[in-house]
């Protein structure tokens, strides 16, 4: 009676197993990793909320509102474009140089860090590229905690950037466990 109970168990997890193995096959934790680049997803969560100096913004039929400024305290939702996170220098470099700092800090590989920074600055686009985007010289401000607005080459609020981090590791770490625990259950 155990053996057939045994077969009945090994038999789905080696073909689990077998599926995992394959590239991007699996589930998370076991063949997926929910952030590879989490270096990377911390960067772009960190400064994606700010405004640009191409971001548009709906006026609800409110007219010309003329100084960018006062937006912020109106509560107007702005629209950030692809081609406009794309062509934003302050955006760009911005980017770059916090994936290179937080990335090489990691452990995480240049070529890897290129990789990243096309998916996540510039929509999987070829150009520009990462080392193309990487500052002359290394930005000295540091954005505010609560910074609307990257007109700049900035560095990226470390607190953010750091809570960002922990936020999504935590995550990934739970999610790892739900899937984990579930097989557990199952079996």
């Amino acid at each position: 009676m155990a053996a057939p109970l045994f077969a009945l168990v090994l038999l789905p997890l080696s073909c689990l197993v077998h599926h995992v193995a394959g590239d991007k096959n699996g589930i998370v934790g076991f063949g997926i990793s929910l952030y590879q680049d989490l270096c990377c997803q911390a960067c772009h969560d960190s400064l994606s909320s700010l405004h640009l100096t191409c971001t548009t913004f709906d006026d609800g039929g409110m007219g010309d509102m003329g100084d960018m400024g006062g937006m912020g305290d109106m509560g107007m939702m702005g629209t950030t474009s692809a081609e406009c996170y794309a062509n934003n220098t302050a955006w760009l470099q911005t980017m770059a140089y916090c994936i290179q700092q937080n990335c090489n800090a990691d452990g995480y590989p240049a070529d890897k860090q290129a990789e990243c920074f096309s998916a996540q600055a510039v929509g999987g686009a070829s150009t520009p590229t990462f080392h193309d985007s990487l500052p002359a010289t290394p930005p000295t401000i540091e954005l505010a905690s609560n910074a609307t607005w990257l007109n700049v080459t900035s560095l990226v609020n470390g607190d953010v950037y750091y809570s960002t981090h922990g936020t999504l590791g935590e995550f990934a770490r739970e999610e790892y466990l739900h899937t984990k625990y579930s097989y557990v259950s199952f079996f």
